[in-house]
């Protein structure tokens, strides 16, 4: 009789996690889906759309973001190659320390040279727009920053 009770009692408990666990499994793929609509929806609002820009704006934007993006991407190529290097040197028995130590001030100088390059970028696409699309872009950029902090797991933040 005691078996038949505790069998039944376990049963039931074991169930009764089952069905807690498939709701909240459901809650954190809804919840995952709804996050993943809203950061596309983030990053696929276009902000040259959004300021209302003219034509020649237009033009001049991309010119200036695909010149800077184009140097920019081909930095990082290098200091990913450097990195790499870096890792294999460190795999060697006899580690040659100097070469690293040159390595990490090259790398710490291509970083010199895109954060120089993405300030550049910043100034030139300031003096295309005029006040009122200025203002605008700081209110999507400020928006953008607290959708993408909120939108991370954890609220942690980069």
């Amino acid at each position: 009789m005691k078996i038949l009770l505790l069998l039944t009692l376990s049963t039931t408990i074991h169930f009764s996690y089952d069905i807690n666990a498939q709701a909240m499994s459901r809650f954190s793929d809804t919840r995952e889906r709804l996050d993943n609509t809203r950061m596309n929806t983030i990053l696929n609002s276009d902000l040259v759309n959004e300021l209302r820009l003219e034509d020649r704006q237009k033009q001049r934007l991309r010119s200036v973001k695909s010149m800077s993006d184009e140097l920019i991407s081909g930095l990082r190529k290098d200091i990913k190659r450097m990195r790499l290097e870096i890792e294999l040197e460190k795999l060697n028995e006899d580690i040659d320390e100097n070469k690293i130590y040159e390595l990490y001030d090259r790398i710490a100088k291509i970083h010199g040279a895109i954060w120089k390059e993405t300030f550049k970028k910043e100034q030139e696409m300031k003096s295309i727009l005029n006040k009122s699309q200025l203002l605008m872009r700081e209110k999507i950029m400020m928006r953008n920053q607290r959708d993408n902090a909120r939108l991370k797991p954890n609220n942690k933040r980069e």
